[in-house]
């Protein structure tokens, strides 16, 4: 049979065992801890420096758009207004053509001088 000394020796050593390992897990888990917080912060610290770099690239972006880019809509109106004013230039040249074939052609291919049309 066992003394009481040897049970009470044997509950303090199993005590002092547990103790150790709850205290070696506790600093386990802090140091692990401390380490998640200073990787969490260096993640935002980051995501902060690659967002504000991203908003700054934006902000460039957007301010060199209007000098660099034309939208479609303006494009296609830009380009009707210039069809429009080309093919009324190609109507008036071929009126002055009309008419100098028929001053040409009204005296037996003599021309005739041309007079300004006063407004």
């Amino acid at each position: 049979m066992m003394s009481w000394e040897a049970v009470a020796t044997f509950a303090l050593s199993f005590v002092t065992l547990v103790g150790l390992n709850l205290g070696a897990i506790r600093w386990l888990l802090t140091r692990n801890e401390e380490e998640l917080g200073e990787r969490i912060i260096e993640i935002k610290r980051e995501g902060s420096d690659f967002s504000h770099s991203l908003e700054r690239e934006l902000m460039q972006l957007k301010a060199t758009m209007p000098v660099e880019y034309v939208r479609r809509e303006d494009w296609i109106r830009f380009s009707n207004t210039l069809e429009a004013k080309i093919d009324a230039m190609r109507a008036e040249v071929r009126a002055e053509i009309a008419d100098l074939r028929a001053r040409m052609y009204q005296r037996g291919g003599r021309m005739l001088p041309v007079t300004e049309a006063t407004p």
